[in-house]
């Protein structure tokens, strides 16, 4: 048995073009799983889509599923103000604010920190009650100390928050895992295994970093995150099958970005076919990394990075966000190429296509 989203009345936001379009697209209409992932480096505006698509899925998502750990952050403005979770789902927390509170998935992809974890549910102030997976890895304080006494996890720019280090130890069979380490996580959490009921379940599956930081990237590697970054990890962690899959949404941003550079070390090159930049010479103030706070690498656009982000995750919509970087005359040009090489990667156009010009809901657009 498991736990089942109770049954509330939502306080329905406005409705918008944008709510209306993710929905004529085929987003929440039916049972299946629907996955967020990001298409670059990370910090394309997961948080953000992620809100958009809760609000667009209002009263019908029944779970919200994650294979987050804490070194890495989604951002969204819930009613004005900004909120940022390392562990909880960012769209769960979104549907929580209207009064809906859909079953809150910590799937066994998960690697929970539990002092974040906890400050996060006490902050938030949330009526979620997560179910945590049995097999979720839980960092313990020597993790977090392994690796930032590690030269070799230093001179890649990580941030040493012990992720990769749990994830080492679980498959090591040390028994960090959250069935072992259940008396250190928070009181109000259910350590438990969901089965899915595709009858009705509408699962929305928020996946963390991005695809170009995966472990098996060889061409960056190893200046990656510890594991997978794609859709395919995400059902696995989730143990949903991949013909439930109703919808996909890439994310992407004008002007990548690469985590911030250490005094001992470096987060990793680029792709051929993109130059790294700097925040002065695109006259943008400078941007900081969710968790660390250090400032951002920026890099150009890469049409190669696009194209094989689409063909391994093969996206029915995407999020082209930061288009307000872009000079207004270079936004046509850049959407329609943007489009062409999806189109030559998947032979078809994408179902829908939206545009971020700042950081809320309503700074975000269709183009059709």
């Amino acid at each position: 048995m498991h736990p089942h989203a109770p049954e509330m009345s939502p306080e329905r936001p406005m409705e918008s073009p944008v709510m209306t379009a993710i929905r004529r697209a085929g987003w929440f209409t039916r049972p299946g799983a629907f996955v967020l992932v990001d298409g670059q480096y990370g910090s394309t505006g997961k948080g953000l889509a992620a809100s958009l698509f809760a609000q667009a899925g209002l009263g019908q998502i029944t779970h919200v599923t994650t294979n987050a750990g804490p070194n890495s952050g989604h951002t969204a403005y819930i009613r004005g103000e900004k909120v940022m979770t390392q562990q909880l789902p960012i769209a769960a927390v979104a549907l929580a604010d209207t009064g809906y509170a859909p079953i809150t998935y910590l799937n066994a992809g998960a690697i929970l920190d539990p002092f974040i974890l906890a400050d996060e549910l006490a902050r938030l102030k949330s009526p979620l009650v997560p179910v945590v997976h049995p097999a979720a890895a839980v960092i313990d304080p020597d993790h977090r100390t392994k690796e930032q006494d590690s030269p070799d996890i230093r001179r890649i720019a990580s941030t040493g928050k012990g992720v990769g280090a749990a994830l080492a130890s679980k498959i090591l069979r040390e028994n960090n895992v959250a069935a072992k380490r259940r008396a250190v996580l928070p009181g109000n959490i259910i350590v438990n295994a969901l089965d899915w009921d595709w009858s009705h379940n509408r699962v929305f599956v928020e996946t963390a970093q991005g695809f170009s930081l995966g472990l098996n990237e060889a061409r960056f590697h190893p200046f990656t995150t510890s594991r997978e970054c794609t859709v395919m990890q995400a059902l696995a962690d989730a143990r949903i099958p991949i013909l439930r899959v109703r919808g996909v949404c890439a994310t992407y941003r004008t002007f990548p970005i690469r985590v911030g550079n250490t005094a001992e070390g470096q987060s990793g090159s680029h792709y051929p076919d993109q130059v790294e930049t700097s925040w002065e010479a695109l006259g943008l103030a400078p941007e900081l990394t969710s968790v660390t706070q250090r400032v951002r690498r920026v890099f150009t656009w890469s049409r190669q990075q696009f194209r094989e982000s689409v063909a391994a995750n093969e996206p029915d919509t995407l999020f082209l966000n930061f288009m307000n970087y872009l000079r207004p005359q270079d936004v046509r040009p850049f959407v329609e190429q943007t489009i062409r090489d999806y189109r030559q990667v998947m032979h078809l156009d994408p179902a829908l296509v939206l545009l971020g010009y700042g950081p809320k809901p309503e700074d975000v657009q269709t183009w059709w």
